[in-house]
């Protein structure tokens, strides 16, 4: 029951929320027809607000996914109406239909077509210029309207009210500035609302105020005129001429932000959702957006992600939140009529604000400067192609110089990808355990990366990864030595790609002085990568990937920890055997970086792990740095050198961790093949054993690596 109750709290909050922002959308849609449309685009959007969260909640995948209006799909809309000169708002109105309906239909051929990762292909200076874009149109178009005019009235100095600035400022504020638990847009407009009555009680001139109330028969109303305008929308040819490219524009505008609402989501929660169910929902809610008024709508990811940190993480949260702007269609009219277009004005302006991404626009300096310059200037463009000739020619031409920046950088991003890198991560561990590694490691899928990762590219590693997933890969290590560069989408794709299956794919190397580590650095990425996903070699995300298949088989739990009988046993040596043998060994401890074994000594022992974990590795010399050999697992022998004949130590053993094993003299041993051959032999037996894994394991790394 707590759980029924937070997520209907949490669907009222968000429903409040996005309702006060939907009359605004309403208002900006269908302000270029006239000021005395502001009331029926107030009502068609609650109406569209209703329909597409209601869609979205019954067939979108992602939970809580907010489906609702917006300022980007609101502007696009009365772009489209400002250029299209109608005749008549009924014809205006029906435009408005058909552009919604357009969208809506190809939303859906992309969902049923398994194309839903088209729309989220658009590079993300493309994106985020358009972002920018959205939030100076949406700050030019309502200062009009802040300054005491209605949506849509042309503009005449002696029509202004300067006054009305204060109630349109007071709104942003308390957008920008939200009281603790209340929802920001619903407090913003009391707010302003109260100080616009109070200033009018002591005679300031102000901007009106909505005046009709916007209801299901105002609704209705305008859909009847709107059906009878057909004879003044232009022939189908010139029609279809510039609707059908407006169309494309605002379903790419609305699946890109139903993809970035899902993507947002599952940064949050970790949950997988089906970008193709979520474009279906959407594409299904806008074309009910067509049939109520034609004001367009789709997924909004700063609701979904309120919603889910207020509490809401499931279908009532969704259905709650849609019930809301139905009622508020219902009921609220009366209510809404005494708002003033400032206090409206201004709560546009404080959310949009949210949307403005300067720093992308001025770029850090560091690694990849030349990159970022780049993007920014991609951005820049599209800001300016959007003032000048629209939101639609702007989209394309950011495309195109995308393309164009980065194909010279373009190389296949996955070079090579192979099951089974057991090995690679020079851990040895006892032959039985090696055994069943080599088997387990078929669930470990390498892949290599090569070149750039940037918006086209990444894609194809999303797919390949949960290919591998299906095919049974339960670890996934990204391999980014060979990596030159990588762009906000790439990277992003990559962080997404991490959030959404944590703990299965890892990222490596990723160290101070890797291209990979910088990149992701300086696009601020690499500090919101989760914890266990990178690591700074090749040979360290291989070992981690052993231990998770080894965890799953439950041996390394099983191997932790064993005396020296139990580990003995285990490794093969008879009872009669370890009587004989045990007596002649002594356990020692070593702390974390003492070294056991020196090279250069005398070889005068061999040693069996029995628990933590050494480092075998040649000593650095003049013009060569130390190389690292092996990590020795427990279950290991060591030094066995010493047991076959006296020679020189040929590595250093240092303790990776604190440590405990048993040593076996070189002269106990000599002394065992005298007095008991059978229990020597036994003994040898299970080194022997240890080697030949040891060969096996390297032949196996050999040959995947000429493979």
């Amino acid at each position: 029951m707590p759980r029924l109750t937070g997520g209907a709290r949490a669907g009222l909050d968000a429903g409040l929320s996005v309702a006060a922002q939907s009359l605004t959308h309403g208002m900006i849609v269908f302000a270029p027809l006239g000021a005395g449309m502001a009331p029926f685009g107030m009502a068609a959007a609650l109406a569209a607000s209703a329909a597409v969260g209601l869609m979205v909640a019954l067939l979108g995948s992602s939970r809580p996914l907010i489906g609702t209006t917006s300022s980007s799909t609101a502007l696009l809309a009365a772009a489209f109406l400002a250029a299209s000169h109608v005749a008549t708002p009924e014809a205006g109105v029906l435009l408005a239909m058909l552009l919604a309906f357009g969208a809506g239909l190809a939303m859906l051929a992309l969902a049923f077509t398994g194309q839903a990762r088209l729309a989220g292909m658009i590079p993300s200076p493309v994106t985020v210029g358009l972002m920018n874009s959205i939030v100076v149109l949406a700050v030019f178009s309502q200062l009009p309207v802040a300054l005491g005019l209605a949506p849509g009235q042309k503009l005449a100095w002696a029509l202004l009210h300067p006054a009305s600035l204060i109630v349109a400022g007071l709104a942003v504020v308390l957008m920008l500035r939200p009281l603790p638990g209340l929802p920001p847009p619903m407090v913003a407009l009391t707010s302003a609302t109260l100080l616009h009555q109070a200033l009018a009680a002591v005679g300031v001139e102000l901007g009106p105020v909505v005046g009709a109330s916007p209801s299901p028969a105002e609704l209705l109303a305008g859909l009847e005129s709107a059906w009878t305008a057909w004879d003044h929308l232009p022939d189908a040819g010139p029609l279809l001429g510039y609707l059908l490219p407006a169309a494309l524009s605002l379903a790419a505008l609305a699946a890109l932000e139903g993809l970035t609402a899902g993507a947002a989501l599952r940064e949050n929660t970790g949950r997988r959702g089906d970008p193709g169910r979520d474009l279906m929902g959407t594409g299904a809610g806008m074309l009910a957006c067509a049939v109520l008024g034609g004001v367009p709508a789709g997924a909004s990811a700063s609701a979904s992600v309120a919603s889910l940190r207020g509490g809401g993480q499931g279908r009532l949260a969704m259905l709650t939140r849609a019930l809301v702007a139905l009622l508020a269609l219902l009921v609220a009219g009366p209510a809404i009529a005494l708002l003033p277009y400032a206090a409206l004005s201004g709560v546009l302006v404080g959310a949009v604000v949210h949307l403005l991404q300067w720093r992308s626009l001025v770029p850090a300096s560091g690694p990849g400067l030349a990159r970022r310059l780049a993007d920014a200037g991609v951005a820049l463009t599209v800001i300016g192609s959007t003032i000048w000739l629209g939101l639609v020619a702007a989209v394309g031409i950011g495309a195109v110089l995308s393309v164009v920046i980065f194909t010279a950088s373009m190389a296949p991003a996955i070079r090579k990808h192979s099951r089974n890198p057991v090995g690679r991560s020079r851990v040895r561990r006892p032959a039985a355990v090696e055994a069943m590694l080599r088997a387990a490691g078929e669930r470990i899928e390498l892949i290599e990366l090569e070149g750039a990762i940037f918006f086209g590219s990444a894609d194809n590693i999303v797919v390949h990864a949960e290919a591998a997933r299906a095919a049974g890969a339960e670890v996934m290590i990204l391999d980014l030595s060979r990596v030159s560069r990588i762009d906000t989408s790439g990277g992003k794709r990559l962080l997404e790609l991490c959030c959404a299956m944590p703990g299965r794919v890892v990222l490596c190397p990723l160290h101070e002085t890797s291209r990979a580590h910088d990149e992701l650095a300086a696009l601020g990425l690499l500090a919101r990568l989760p914890e266990g996903a990178t690591f700074p070699s090749l040979a360290a995300a291989v070992e981690a990937a052993e231990e998770f298949v080894l965890k799953r088989a439950g041996v390394i739990q099983a191997r932790e920890c064993r005396e020296a009988r139990q580990m003995l046993e285990e490794l093969g040596l008879p009872p009669t055997a370890m009587a004989a043998t045990l007596p002649l060994m002594q356990e020692q401890r070593f702390a974390e970086g003492e070294t056991i074994i020196r090279h250069g000594d005398a070889a005068d022992a061999a040693y069996l792990l029995l628990e933590g974990q050494a480092i075998a590795s040649l000593p650095a010399t003049e013009g060569r740095q130390a190389t690292r050999l092996a990590v020795l697992a427990p279950g290991v022998f060591f030094g066995e050198a010493a047991l076959l004949r006296g020679t020189r130590r040929s590595a250093d053993i240092t303790a990776r961790t604190a440590l405990r094993c048993l040593r076996l003299p070189a002269a106990q041993m000599r002394a065992l093949r005298a007095r008991d051959p059978d229990a020597a032999w036994e003994l040898m037996v299970c080194i022997a054993a240890q080697l030949a894994s040891n060969v096996a394991a390297a032949n196996a790394t050999i040959d995947r690596l000429e493979g």
